[in-house]
């Protein structure tokens, strides 16, 4: 294959700042896209991320606590596994940061779907938020509880079954808006299924 076209490239760079820059938007939707598509990116055109590791980081490490850069550092762990221990360490920075926690959850989860062995370092993190009092921490919480099949060593799913309490969550394909309680219900059955199929093995 030839080289690039030079007005390729600068396409490609466009579009990653644009994407970047949909990260800091105040609508949810918005920054789930870019993550999205950051991950897509990563997935189908690695080297694009790879080449622009260095300045994308700093890119992202100089505004580390906006909304949005969580998620899109989660997306690009999750579909280049040479990045994933780096970006792991640099997930950390979020788990304290108030406009980045629930996207940190969301992050690790997305990671942890496809490379199980970092499920239970995550653990600790899932239990703090659950007894934080935040709904949104809580709500993506126990979405990661059911998407992970976590099944032990976390405060009990059940307390939640009648809160009705509703917030705003990242799930797989969309932000939505849940309430506790059907979060719970949905974990629980998750955790039902998963620990049925252990029985059968």
């Amino acid at each position: 294959m030839g080289e690039v076209p030079a007005d390729g490239k600068a396409a490609a760079r466009k579009r990653l700042r644009q994407i970047i820059g949909g990260l800091y938007g105040v609508d949810m939707q918005k920054r789930f896209e870019s993550a999205h598509a950051l991950g897509l990116i990563a997935k189908d055109d690695p080297d694009t991320i790879e080449k622009t590791w260095n300045r994308l980081f700093y890119a992202l490490d100089d505004t580390m606590s906006c909304w949005g850069v969580a998620e899109g550092l989660g997306e690009i762990a999750r579909n280049l596994p040479g990045l994933r221990s780096r970006i792991l360490t640099l997930l950390r920075k979020f788990q304290a940061d108030e406009s980045s926690c629930q996207g940190f959850i969301w992050a690790v989860c997305r990671i942890g779907q496809v490379d199980r062995k970092l499920v239970n370092d995550f653990i600790p993190d899932l239990a703090r938020a659950m007894d934080s009092g935040a709904s949104c921490m809580i709500g993506q919480s126990l979405w990661a509880i059911g998407e992970l099949r976590v099944v032990e060593r976390l405060p009990p799913v059940s307390r939640f079954l009648n809160d009705a309490r509703e917030t705003w969550i990242y799930e797989n394909d969309a932000v939505r808006r849940r309430t506790l309680g059907d979060l719970a219900a949905e974990a629980l059955q998750k955790l039902e299924s998963a620990r049925q199929e252990e029985g059968d093995r």
